[in-house]
């Protein structure tokens, strides 16, 4: 190949990601997961959701540990594969320190912490990121919803 042939030759990255497109009508992931739950789990999380609370919980929904819930009563949570990180994700596509929740007097904020594969929060690669309810996040193979005491709701999540 000529030179003039290498410097027309372009390079392209492609990025195929399943994304959820929300349209009219459609059920988001958080209600989805509120209607099908035990009444028990849903009467949980509605009561970290209570305007006083100054708590949260994150929900795993779908991929590896499905069902298991994480209360966030801490000013800062810890999420890895580590088994002394206090979110403990035990899959290769997770990193050892992942992420971090932060609470602050605003509410809770999700930061990546320079994770091989990153933190998605509704399909959208994050570095920090503020968390409203219903917000869907994706660490590794799994995927959590955040319920917390935030008036601010997801753009998934329904008025």
């Amino acid at each position: 190949m000529s030179a003039a042939e290498n410097e027309r030759e372009l390079t392209s990255t492609l990025n195929l990601g399943l994304r959820s497109i929300q349209s009219p009508g459609v059920v988001s992931a958080a209600e989805n997961f509120l209607q099908k739950i035990d009444p028990s789990i849903k009467s949980m999380i509605e009561e970290v959701c209570l305007p006083d609370s100054h708590r949260a919980m994150l929900v795993i929904h779908r991929g590896p540990a499905q069902g298991s819930r994480f209360l966030l009563d801490d000013d800062e949570v810890s999420i890895g594969r580590s088994p002394e990180s206090d979110v403990f994700l035990d899959d290769v596509t997770v990193s050892r320190k992942h992420a971090r929740i932060t609470r602050s007097t605003d509410g809770f904020s999700i930061s990546d912490s320079h994770s091989l594969n990153g933190t998605y929060v509704n399909s959208i690669s994050v570095t920090s990121q503020a968390l409203r309810m219903g917000d869907e996040l994706q660490i590794g193979k799994f995927h959590a919803l955040f319920f917390g005491n935030s008036h601010i709701k997801s753009l998934g999540e329904k008025k």
